[in-house]
């Protein structure tokens, strides 16, 4: 299931949210920066919904020194309840899938913290390029000396589980069709989808599982209730010529998403 069908979704679908949570961000992270020292260090989750970084049973990081940012009214008023240690600020942004009713162009909210880590996992598979440019710009304001800004995204083309029997053949893009075929739309063209999709030399963006855009971020209009899903897809080359100042690291832990790290000298 979806992650945004557990907020916004069906009651039946909402009343899983207890049961349905991905809790592998930490090892994720903490592996693709080299296992730094998270003990008495400042992170912030930025997308962290309700702080589900936390609930890896090796996560290394102090209630204390947990913040998160989150689109997600009630993520933010969940994450409050089972960690009251932590820190949730509710960011009201506009973000097509999580918040079609948010304000477009918020700015990141100043907390009035230097972070050592900012941490984003999954949030620029879900906004197109400018945005991306300028949450990233923003976010590396945040951080303290010597920090480092760490987050997702998803290249279509790159062949994520070349072990599996089942997925080797498959592309991101291919697997993401063929989710969408299996579990929401099993009318969705997947060859002609997947074909089309080569086309794009920077980006594609995927709205409702059967929408198709290729490098621009102008997508149609779609009214707050029939925004469901939307999936942004960056090549590796087009990250790296973005954030050229950067370090970009291949999908690790199972994963399919490569990692961006960006860090602020000491001075």
């Amino acid at each position: 299931m979806e992650e945004v069908h557990l907020w916004r979704g069906s009651d039946e679908q909402r009343a899983l949210r207890q049961r349905v949570f991905k809790s592998g961000q930490f090892a994720y992270f903490d592996g693709q920066l080299g296992r730094p020292r998270w003990r008495g260090r400042k992170v912030l989750d930025f997308g962290g919904s309700a702080g589900y970084l936390l609930l890896n049973p090796d996560c290394a990081i102090l209630e204390d020194d947990y913040y998160c940012l989150d689109v997600v009214r009630d993520a933010v008023e969940e994450g409050r309840a089972r960690f009251p240690r932590a820190h949730f600020v509710h960011y009201d942004r506009y973000n097509c899938s999580f918040n079609p009713e948010g304000a477009a162009c918020l700015r990141v909210p100043d907390i009035g913290v230097e972070f050592d880590f900012v941490l984003a996992y999954s949030v620029f598979t879900h906004t197109g390029r400018e945005e991306m440019k300028e949450l990233v710009s923003q976010l590396r304001a945040l951080l303290a000396p010597g920090g480092a800004l760490a987050f997702t995204f998803i290249d279509p083309r790159h062949r994520s589980w070349p072990d599996s029997p089942e997925r080797r053949d498959w592309d991101n893009l291919r697997w993401r069709l063929e989710k969408v075929r299996m579990e929401e739309n099993p009318d969705v063209d997947v060859d002609s989808t997947a074909e089309r999709a080569r086309a794009a030399s920077r980006q594609c963006i995927l709205v409702n599982g059967s929408d198709l855009y290729l490098d621009t971020d102008e997508i149609a209009h779609y009214e707050p209730e029939a925004q469901r899903t939307c999936y942004v897809f960056h090549t590796e080359e087009y990250v790296k010529s973005l954030f050229p100042e950067a370090t970009v690291l291949p999908p690790a832990n199972d994963e399919m998403q490569h990692c961006c790290v960006v860090r602020r000298e000491r001075e």
